[in-house]
């Protein structure tokens, strides 16, 4: 992949900030990596342990995706997502909650989903599998905790891992996973990886936003394979170079990665 490494250079080049990325071609194992260890604010890529361990529980009979919550108002919070735009008390299943959490990246279904499931469990859960970086500290939008140093972390390299995890049902029954992918097929957030890339390409993945912080990552499908893509920036001038960052980035994978390509 040195080719493709001198093209991201020269990308990274122009902007200022820092960055962990990882590239990973699933069919043959190669990949590129760029500060893979390096620890970053997770901002909503934090969803997908969230999600993982919801599966992780639904599979082993500890909750149902089908149960029923509702949505009361001391748990509607501001940010991302259509929750918080609702009638009161309304009724989602847990499914619909994670639907919502990744596709929308609602921080209502999320801290609901924290609740059901528990922050200490899928900070357990994340070490058992093997992430060495990954923490959820807080609830989404709780200033106070955010304010008192409590900031959840992850690395390029964990979701990377976690990304592999689901694709390969390593950890999960194999519809688990499949569910997870079709959800994250369905992300409405276009405008990093998938920006510049061809409609009809298909990505499943998750972004993230903080002041200073733009994260994409998640799996690209390409006729030749799949292949693992995390970008994580921060310390960003604007977020607006981070999106521009990160679609271009995901501009020159995508070509060079195409069939008539070699890596």
């Amino acid at each position: 992949m040195k080719s493709l490494r001198t093209k991201i250079e020269a990308i990274l080049a122009e902007y200022t900030g820092r960055w962990g990325i990882v590239i990973l071609n699933h069919s043959n194992g190669q990949k590129l990596q760029l500060n893979p260890q390096m620890l970053f604010p997770s901002a909503s890529m934090i969803k997908i342990p969230i999600m993982y361990e919801v599966m992780r529980q639904a599979a082993a009979k500890i909750i149902s995706l089908d149960q029923s919550l509702i949505v009361k108002d001391e748990f509607r919070v501001g940010g991302a997502g259509i929750l918080k735009e609702l009638r009161p008390d309304i009724s989602m299943t847990v499914r619909e909650l994670v639907t919502l959490m990744i596709v929308l990246s609602d921080n209502t279904a999320t801290n609901m989903l924290i609740d059901l499931v528990g922050m200490d469990a899928i900070n357990k859960t994340m070490m058992d599998i093997g992430l060495k970086a990954t923490v959820l500290r807080r609830r989404m939008m709780d200033f106070d905790a955010a304010l008192a140093g409590k900031e959840n972390d992850t690395s390029a390299a964990d979701l990377a891992y976690l990304f592999a995890a689901i694709y390969d049902s390593l950890e999960l029954p194999t519809d688990y996973s499949a569910l997870m992918l079709d959800i994250l097929t369905r992300q409405q957030v276009q405008d990093k990886l998938p920006f510049y890339l061809p409609e009809g390409t298909q990505i499943a993945h998750k972004t993230g936003t903080l002041p200073g912080v733009e994260h994409d990552g998640g799996i690209l499908f390409l006729p030749n394979g799949p292949y693992i893509i995390c970008i994580l920036t921060a310390d960003l001038a604007v977020n607006f170079q981070g999106l521009q960052l990160v679609a271009s980035i995901g501009k020159v994978i995508y070509e060079h990665f195409q069939p008539s390509e070699t890596c």
